[in-house]
């Protein structure tokens, strides 16, 4: 055993690498050793020459230091500057003793020699005679001592240190350029000493391979020959060492098999067979589960995905479910799927800044490289999402898209994998997948366009003014806009609802005054072959009464009738415009005509006949009425024309309501048989308006009044007070107004048309005008009327006063009402005012017949008579005629007049009180209030004083 160590392989190579190791590291220590000696001795030199430099520098610097210190001290006499001389004498001692302490040379030691020398006779001879001369101010002695050569020596000394300072400088770059050449011969060794080495390597390298791998080689041939079934002849090595053994084992084993060949290669065969087509059964049972289970899985993400394509009507959950199928599909890192015509995306590892990101810095390039390609793949390498990896990790994009025919992106998907690229099966099949994609995106377009243009149109038939509804072919109606239900009533079905022919028909006609004609006019558009249209005129009765025209025509798709379309419009506007032009028209001629009939009919007698001058006055008087009647007919004509171009101006002002209501029913109790009674019930009476104008409105509605009650009676102007207007209401006794026309009145050329009204002239034009100033004063007017009876017509107009400083008796219906009988207007005013404050109705006249009427009429608290009154009767007459009628005898009677009393004293027992002219309107108040509560007995009279009453 110890023999064969020694002659193995490892015992040789051992040796022969030991040695060789062994050679390279005594090479080695001997140059380091070397190189090592001669470094040491270059830096010892080295040394030694830096510090003699910087000592002979100390002592140059300290010899300068002691001079200057001494001509400081020899100019200015300074003690610290003759302090510091000898500090700077020590330090130049201690220079001069480090310096014999080092190895100089023989140059060296005398020039420090010498310089001892001349410092010690400095010191003790040159340096106390210089401070005596100082001491003495003997600077002359001073000159002398320094011309003795002191300088000199000096000079001497430093240019010495220069010189030398330079020699040691170049002794210093000298060494320094040795070491460096020292550096490069150890070098040089060590590459010399590297090349042995590597030779040796070299050299076992070789031996290894010829007295081992070579053998190996020759038997590995002869297994692989054997195992191949070829005929090999194999020869072990003569050697004692380990590849000699295994050369004859395997020698050995090679015949030991060859013997036993056939019977082990049966039986192996055998097993082989049967293992390998076990193996294979199992292999392809495997590949086949998973297959199966992956074809499963893919088959229900891929089921899921179709139902996403085919039925989601959003691209949201449209694109995100697709990137949801790639994501389990392809086991992506991060993706993003972009629809860059909507803007919207779907992300997956993505935050939406991220993504915004991206887009800004990345998606053009992407687009460019799009626009020649419909998909690329790109390597790179991960930074942040490696994570914690080690090392270099890449990162695999995939960017495809799908344009439509202009060439345009219509998606754009972006996959990234960390460390596994995109096979051209799995691009393939993505793209693929976007194609379908693409249409479901189409899909969901067209859906959405079409349910926009639908929208669109409903929009816009439902906003149209006319009525429109839609037939199908077999007669029911399938669709309506909202117009057509505002025309006629549709009943609770939606706009969409499917109604069968007979009930829209029905409910259509049974809402028109001529059913019948609508029905047989719709059946037979929807029965007639022709492709034309038809139109007819019908007329609604509820909720008012409108005037519609219906027009039909065919729709008509791939030359076959498929339904009808009606529309309806409604003319009652256009109606009423032709029929009030048709009524203007009659109107205008008749009301033109009659006036300028009789005016050319009278004319024409003056000028032909010879007229008695009472016939001439009447037929004159005729003449100026129908002028006046032509110019009123005239003047409405252009305040009607003014008020609806907008020229009309009003010129705003305050009023006082019962003043212009008195001047106005003054004007109308001189001109008619009619009683104007004013009976005015309000505290507040100020309202802002035009004069004029409101006078007019007065004029017609007083005028009406009378025109329209042609057998007489009263016409009533009542004023009260409404919270925050104030109201005016003109009552009639005349023929009165049926219900149904009522809405009528206020049109122009309105005229209500009845026999009895027939014969009563006008244009209609006066309600239309009082509506229009009314309205431009912020007011209303309406009309109460009942046929037979007569009519109320009423407007309201703002106050001007704050409604909490109305009065307690404003709008009381049971106010006491008092009669004043004056023909002066500021006064009757006055007195009314003071009444109306304290809680009293107050009706004015003017005339004692009208206000004898009156107290027959109404139940009165009392009545205020003025004596001097008409022409003929007066204040007394008027008396008489209460006392002596039964209705009116007991009505208190109070006289206000100007008059002195005891003028009348035989009828001052007629009377209640007699108030003389001027008193303060406060008398007449109490006196109302006394007369009110009976505390007053007949015949008191009351005088008027500057304090009051007596």
């Amino acid at each position: 055993m110890k023999k064969l160590r020694e002659k193995g392989i490892r015992y040789k190579y051992l040796r022969i690498t030991v040695s060789s190791l062994l050679v390279c590291a005594l090479i080695i220590v001997g140059i380091y050793s070397y190189m090592n000696l001669q470094q040491e001795e270059t830096q010892a030199e080295r040394d030694l020459l830096i510090d003699k430099q910087e000592t002979l520098q100390d002592l140059a610097h300290s010899l300068n230091q002691l001079f200057f210190r001494t001509r400081g001290y020899y100019a200015f006499q300074n003690q610290e500057e003759l302090r510091l001389a000898y500090v700077e004498m020590e330090k130049l001692k201690a220079s001069i003793n480090q310096l014999n302490s080092l190895s100089i040379t023989d140059q060296e030691r005398q020039q420090i020699t010498e310089l001892t020398a001349f410092i010690t006779a400095f010191e003790d001879d040159i340096f106390p005679a210089a401070l005596a001369a100082v001491e003495d101010d003997d600077y002359e002695r001073l000159r002398e001592l320094s011309r003795g050569g002191t300088n000199a020596a000096v000079n001497e000394f430093v240019a010495f240190a220069d010189e030398y300072e330079a020699g040691a400088e170049q002794k210093l770059d000298q060494l320094n350029q040795d070491m460096a050449k020292e550096a490069e011969n150890f070098a040089f060794a060590l590459i010399i000493l590297f090349g042995l080495f590597f030779l040796i390597t070299v050299f076992v390298i070789l031996r290894a391979l010829s007295d081992i791998i070579k053998p190996l080689e020759t038997m590995r041939s002869s297994i692989d020959g054997f195992i191949e079934g070829e005929e090999v002849s194999y020869t072990p090595l003569e050697r004692k060492d380990e590849i000699g053994i295994l050369s004859n084992a395997f020698y050995r084993m090679v015949t030991t098999i060859r013997k036993n060949q056939e019977e082990l290669t049966a039986r192996n065969q055998v097993l082989l067979l049967n293992k390998e087509e076990l193996q294979e059964q199992q292999e392809k049972l495997k590949e086949s589960l998973t297959e199966i289970e992956k074809t499963k899985n893919r088959l229900l993400r891929f089921n899921d995905l179709n139902h996403i394509l085919s039925l989601t009507l959003s691209e949201q959950k449209l694109i995100e479910g697709t990137l949801d199928y790639f994501d389990d599909s392809y086991d992506i890192d991060t993706g993003a799927l972009w629809l860059p015509g909507s803007d919207e995306y779907a992300l997956k590892g993505f935050t939406p800044s991220m993504f915004g990101q991206f887009k800004e810095k990345q998606m053009a390039y992407i687009m460019e490289r799009l626009k020649t390609a419909d998909a690329f793949t790109m390597k790179r390498e991960a930074d942040e999402e490696k994570g914690f990896t080690v090392g270099k990790v890449y990162v695999y994009d995939l960017y495809t898209t799908v344009k439509n025919e202009s060439d345009e992106a219509i998606v754009i998907l972006g996959l990234s994998r960390l460390g596994r690229p995109f096979s051209e099966e799995e691009q393939q099949d993505i793209h693929g997948l976007l194609k379908r994609l693409h249409l479901a995106i189409d899909r969901i377009q067209l859906y959405d366009a079409a349910v926009h243009e639908r929208t669109l149109n409903e929009r816009i038939i439902n906003n149209i003014n006319e009525g429109i509804q839609f037939i199908a072919k077999n007669g029911d109606m399938v669709q309506h806009n909202d117009t057509m239900c505002t025309m006629l009533s549709c009943g609770d079905i939606s706009l969409d609802t499917k109604v069968s022919q007979d009930s829209w028909i029905a409910r259509m006609t049974e809402q028109t005054t001529k059913p019948e004609d609508m029905a047989d006019f719709l059946h037979s558009c929807l029965r007639q072959k022709e492709n034309k249209s038809n139109t007819f005129q019908y007329t609604v009765k509820a909720p008012y009464e409108r005037v519609i025209d219906v027009y039909s025509t065919p729709v008509i798709v791939d030359n076959e009738r498929t339904g009808t379309i009606f529309v309806h419009r409604d003319i009652t506007r256009e109606h009423e415009v032709d029929k009030m032009k048709s009524e203007l028209v009659s109107t205008v001629s008749h009301e033109l005509r009659t006036p300028l009939s009789s005016v050319l009919g009278f004319t024409e007698l003056l000028l032909n006949k010879e007229l008695k001058p009472e016939k001439q006055v009447r037929y004159l008087k005729t003449i100026y009425k129908e002028a006046k009647r032509l110019t009123n007919l005239i003047n409405d004509f252009l305040d009607l024309q003014r008020m609806e171009s907008g020229d009309q101006v009003y010129r705003m002002e305050k009023l006082s309501m019962n003043e212009l209501i008195i001047e106005t029913a003054e004007k109308f109790r001189t001109q008619s048989m009619h009683s104007v009674i004013f009976v005015d019930d309000a505290s507040d009476v100020t309202v802002e308006g035009d004069k004029e104008r409101l006078a007019q409105v007065l004029m017609n509605l007083i005028g009406n009044a009378i025109k329209f009650s042609p057998q007489g009676g009263n016409v009533t102007v009542c004023m009260k007070n409404n919270f925050n207007a104030l109201r005016v209401s003109i009552k009639d006794e005349g023929i009165g107004i049926p219900a149904e026309d009522i809405p009528k009145l206020f049109s122009k050329f309105q005229r209500i048309d009845n026999s009895s009204r027939r014969k009563i002239g006008g244009t209609g034009l006066g309600l239309a005008i009082c509506q229009e100033i009314i309205v431009k004063h912020d007011g209303k007017i309406w009309i109460e009327s009942q046929e037979g009876e007569g009519t109320t017509i009423h407007f309201e107009l703002p106050l001007q006063s704050d409604p909490q400083e109305y009065s307690v008796h404003e709008g009381v219906e049971e106010n006491p009402p008092v009669m004043i009988v004056e023909d002066d207007m500021s006064l009757a005013l006055l007195l009314s005012e003071e009444l109306k404050v304290n809680g009293f109705k107050v009706i004015y006249h003017t005339s004692p017949k009208e206000a004898f009427k009156e107290a027959k009429r109404t139940p009165l608290v009392g009545a205020v008579i003025d004596i001097m009154l008409g022409e003929e009767l007066n204040g007394w007459d008027l008396v008489n005629m209460m006392k002596a009628d039964a209705a009116t005898q007991n009505i208190p009677i109070v006289i206000s007049s100007a008059l002195d009393p005891t003028d009348d004293s035989g009828q001052i027992d007629k009377i209640n009180h007699y108030l003389t002219k001027p008193y303060a309107p406060v008398n007449l108040s109490k006196v109302m209030k006394k007369l009110l509560d009976g505390q007053e007995e007949n015949g008191v009279i009351f005088y008027a004083t500057q304090g009051g009453t007596e």
